[in-house]
C-alpha cells in the first residue's frame, strides 16, 4: 500500500533539514493524511517535535477505536494534502499522554520527501554579493553568464541585459550548464528555455529580459542541492519575518 520515499529524487536525509521541515509543519499545522497497510486512515497534523526524545507528536482522532487501529498498524505513510508536498514512512506508532491530552508519537523519520511544485512554490534568490550565476554554453567557444533571480524545484528564472543571443530560443535545450551554490560549489545542469520576455528598461535604454528555464532530467544529487538551498532560503525568510 505505502510507497517508500527513500528512492525519490526529492528525498532528504539530512537530520537538521528534516527537523526544520517537521517544525515548520508543526508551526503551520497543514492537514496530513495518515494511511496504514491494514487500512487504517485519518487526517492528522504535526503538534510538535521533541529532538531530545527523538519523536514527533501528531494529533489523534476523536474516535478511540480509530486510534487503536492506527496503533496496531505498521508501515504507515504520512503526506500533506495541499501546497508543498511532504511525505514520509514510519514502521510503527504509539499513543502517548501529553499535558494537554493524548497524541500519537513516532520517531523522527530518517528520510523525508519534499516536493516544491513549480505552481505552488517559487523563491527569489539573493542578489548582490550573494547572487547565483548560471553559466550556459552557447557553443564550444562561448559561454554566457546570467544572473539567477528566482528558483523553484522545477527550474530557475534568469536575468539578461541587452540583446538575446539567437541560441537562446524558446524550447532550446542546453547541456553542460552550471550554477555555483554556496558551500556545495559548482553543480552541473541541463536546461531548457521555456520563455523569454522583457521585464524592464534601464536608464541607459537597455532592456532587461527575464528568461524562464526548467531543469532537464535533473539528477538526484543536483535536485538535493536545489532542495537544500531553498530550505535555507525559507529558513532565512522565516527568521526575518
Amino acid at each position: 500500500m505505502t510507497q517508500k520515499v527513500e528512492d525519490s529524487d526529492f528525498a532528504i536525509n539530512n537530520r537538521k533539514e528534516i527537523i526544520f521541515i517537521l517544525e515548520d509543519l508543526a508551526k503551520h499545522r497543514p492537514a496530513l493524511s495518515l494511511d496504514a497497510r491494514n487500512g487504517a486512515s485519518l487526517l492528522t497534523a504535526v503538534l510538535g517535535v521533541d529532538t531530545d526524545d527523538d519523536c514527533v507528536y501528531l494529533d489523534v482522532s476523536g474516535d478511540k477505536r480509530t486510534n487503536q487501529k492506527v496503533v496496531d498498524s505498521n508501515n504507515l505513510l504520512f503526506s500533506t494534502q495541499t501546497g508543498v508536498r511532504v511525505r514520509w514512512n514510519v514502521d510503527s506508532i504509539e499513543l502517548v499522554a501529553l499535558t494537554d491530552g493524548e497524541a500519537f508519537s513516532i520517531e523522527i523519520p530518517s528520510v523525508i520527501e519534499r516536493i516544491q511544485r513549480r505552481e505552488y512554490f517559487r523563491l527569489s534568490t539573493p542578489q548582490g554579493s550573494r547572487a547565483l550565476i548560471c553559466k550556459i554554453p552557447l557553443d564550444e567557444n562561448e559561454t554566457i553568464e546570467l544572473l539567477v533571480t528566482d528558483m523553484s524545484v522545477g527550474g530557475v528564472g534568469l536575468s539578461l541585459k541587452g540583446t538575446v543571443p539567437p541560441e537562446l530560443s524558446q524550447g532550446a535545450v542546453f547541456s553542460g550548464c552550471s550554477i555555483e551554490f554556496p558551500v556545495v560549489g559548482v553543480v552541473p545542469l541541463n536546461l531548457k528555455i521555456c520563455a523569454i520576455f522583457a521585464s524592464r528598461v534601464t536608464k541607459s535604454g537597455e532592456e532587461i529580459r527575464h528568461i524562464g528555464v526548467e531543469f532537464d532530467n535533473l539528477s538526484r544529487g543536483a535536485g538535493n542541492v536545489v532542495q537544500r538551498f531553498m530550505i535555507q532560503l525559507e529558513s532565512e525568510r522565516i527568521s526575518l519575518s
